[in-house]
């Protein structure tokens, strides 16, 4: 009953008719089901797209799946909420657009249990134990953990947890960047995964940044107290105290830099380093992107150009080894991806062209 009321409470939130209660429900059910964020994160990118001109095409495809529920012998019926009656032209299109994707997730999930129960077969053990919460390119979220630890992911992350979090253990496994606020359990430490790295807390705000494309692993202390131990060296730990930040460099990409550029590869590095403030404001430089700002400090264009596409969600090639090279300082905040360019090219001169999402860049 719960996965249902939790439709109907969205699409209210969605369409503005949610009453301050209802709201207040609907977080209830986010926190005690946190593997949801994903569908609430993809039906709210299609609640605010532009609706076909006719909307009988998704009234005919909201239809179309409760009528394959039914030749599965799905029930539904009662059981699946009826939408709160719209007047509006524009909100009844989106009310079948987002009754259509309900009925998409739901007839997946209950079509393979149906499945699975009549061939004998058991669901797979990482299909009933993992939790994955993951953002797209060009957007970011807000996780509560069912401890109630606070995540945010940037863009191209992804948290995966298993259901034992907060019962038997507090571990997490990071692909990209995340920005933590652990809620203290003294008997329980909170400990991430990534590919390089590996950090134990008990209760602290921090930031890491783990993208496998990256140069560097790097994990940055705002406050409290974290544990770091790294892959290929497990007998060193390193305790970080606050305003600190741990780099450790990636092996694949110096591997890869060292073939692409004929170099001499030379074995990762570790180093702790002070974290990098913002002059103006005293902000903290690496925990710029939870406020929406994208920021870089002498970077070569190669690096910054990883991140562009990352936080434009678009396609950039750089074809010129000197200009992927060269260093720069700034951020954007509000800027598109036109006006990032231009901007850059106030620094280093370089051409570019667009088509749609994709960038080609070169001199």
């Amino acid at each position: 009953m719960s996965q249902e009321k939790f439709w109907v409470l969205l699409t209210k939130k969605l369409s503005g008719e949610a009453s301050a209660e209802e709201l207040k429900e609907l977080e209830n059910l986010i926190t005690e089901n946190p593997g949801w964020q994903y569908a609430i994160q993809n039906l709210g990118d299609l609640w605010n797209q532009q609706p076909p001109a006719d909307h009988m095409q998704a009234e005919d495809a909201y239809m179309l799946h409760l009528h394959r529920m039914t030749e599965m012998s799905i029930p539904f019926g009662d059981s699946f909420p009826e939408l709160p009656p719209v007047t509006a032209r524009n909100s009844i299109r989106k009310w079948y657009w987002v009754a259509a994707a309900a009925v998409i997730i739901t007839l997946g999930y209950l079509g393979f249990s149906k499945l699975l129960s009549k061939t004998g077969g058991e669901k797979p053990v990482t299909q009933k134990e993992v939790n994955e919460i993951s953002t797209r390119k060009g957007s970011k979220s807000e996780i509560k953990l069912p401890d109630g630890s606070l995540v945010w992911l940037n863009a191209g992350s992804k948290l995966t947890y298993t259901k034992e979090y907060g019962q038997l253990n507090r571990e997490v496994s990071l692909t990209g960047e995340g920005y933590f606020d652990v809620v203290k359990m003294k008997d329980k430490p909170f400990i991430i995964h990534t590919s390089n790295i590996n950090i134990k807390v008990l209760g602290t705000v921090f930031n890491v940044k783990a993208y496998p494309e990256d140069k560097q692993t790097e994990t940055s202390l705002i406050r409290g107290s974290i544990e770091v131990t790294i892959n290929n060296r497990p007998s060193d730990k390193i305790i970080l105290s606050p305003n600190e930040k741990l780099v450790v460099e990636n092996e694949i990409f110096l591997k890869k830099e060292a073939e692409k550029y004929n170099l001499k590869y030379t074995p990762p590095t570790v180093s702790v380093n002070k974290l990098k403030y913002n002059q103006e404001d005293s902000t903290v430089v690496e925990t710029q992107w939870v406020a929406n700002k994208l920021v870089f400090n002498d970077l070569s264009f190669g690096e910054i150009v990883v991140m562009m596409e990352r936080w434009y969600n678009v396609v950039i090639d750089l074809h010129d080894e000197v200009l992927e090279q060269t260093r720069m300082t700034g951020n954007f905040e509000k800027e598109s991806i036109g006006q990032a360019l231009e901007a850059l090219k106030l620094t280093i001169p370089f051409r570019y062209d667009q088509t749609e999402n994709k960038i080609i860049i070169h001199r």
